[in-house]
């Protein structure tokens, strides 16, 4: 079991126990090292997912975000002293793919089939339970992959890493700011456990933390954010419509779509000049 599924089971299980006056109260980095468990499969000091700490920890995505894009975009300043922008692009999605498990990109997969096959909303969310993907959803991976590495090959040094890190933030925010704005479509399960953690202090902190994490990108990340915010309530709103409300897939779907836009913004930025 990776750091991402076990996360997931302990914050998706019963938290009152967790929570009883006999546990010790958790270490000051255990938020950190829940998103970090969340959001990558790298391994990370496991801690119990009491209501606290893991509010604490979505408060957190968009820097793990952040140091994501910077790992990944990282790796392309040294690769490019090998290879050229083709195989130097392909080599990056792997890497990305392998850092976070490929858990968004299954969200994205398993959304598409849901939101597009489905004839009703309890038949499109029993399709996004499935675990097989259909034609929506290798249509839509397909196209995602197909898409970052386009925009990937287009941008090269400083400037696919400044674009990496600001993709990777903006969009760990937005699945924040996606919780806080919409209601989820069923009662129990990883989506309406991540819903319940986001308050009005958790989007704001997340908030803060993506306005600076811009900031320091430069015009393009204060772009990106503003891209993220439409995209967000764009797509949020499609979700209610089709699904009545946002899953965990949904949440993961959200942060491909948005990290995508942002490389093809990233893209044409640089290109203007």
């Amino acid at each position: 079991m990776n750091g991402q599924q076990e996360a997931a089971r302990d914050a998706a299980g019963p938290m009152g126990d967790r929570a009883a006056p006999s546990v010790p109260a958790p270490p000051w980095w255990a938020p950190a090292a829940l998103a970090w468990s969340f959001l990558t499969a790298f391994p990370a000091p496991r801690v119990a997912a009491a209501p606290a700490t893991l509010a604490a920890a979505v408060g957190l995505f968009p820097l793990v975000g952040a140091v994501l894009g910077a790992l990944i975009g990282g790796l392309g300043l040294a690769l490019d002293l090998l290879w050229p922008a083709g195989p130097t692009a392909a080599a990056l999605l792997a890497a990305a793919a392998l850092s976070t498990g490929g858990l968004h990109l299954d969200g994205l997969m398993d959304t598409a089939d849901g939101v597009f096959g489905g004839q009703s909303t309890e038949h499109r969310l029993a399709i996004m339970r499935d675990s097989r993907v259909g034609a929506f959803g290798a249509a839509a991976g397909s196209l995602a992959l197909l898409a970052q590495y386009a925009c990937l090959s287009a941008l090269v040094g400083v400037d696919r890493l400044r674009a990496l890190i600001a993709a990777a933030a903006v969009s760990r925010w937005a699945m924040v700011a996606a919780a806080a704005a919409f209601p989820s479509a069923r009662a129990t399960g990883l989506g309406a456990v991540f819903r319940d953690a986001v308050g009005r202090g958790v989007l704001v902190r997340a908030t803060v933390f993506a306005v600076l994490i811009a900031a320091l990108a430069g015009p393009l990340g204060l772009a990106a954010l503003a891209v993220a915010g439409v995209l967000t309530t764009l797509i949020g709103r499609l979700f209610v419509r089709r699904l009545g409300g946002l899953t965990g897939d949904t949440y993961g779907a959200l942060a491909v779509i948005v990290e995508t836009a942002v490389l093809y913004l990233a893209a044409a930025w640089y290109r203007a000049g």
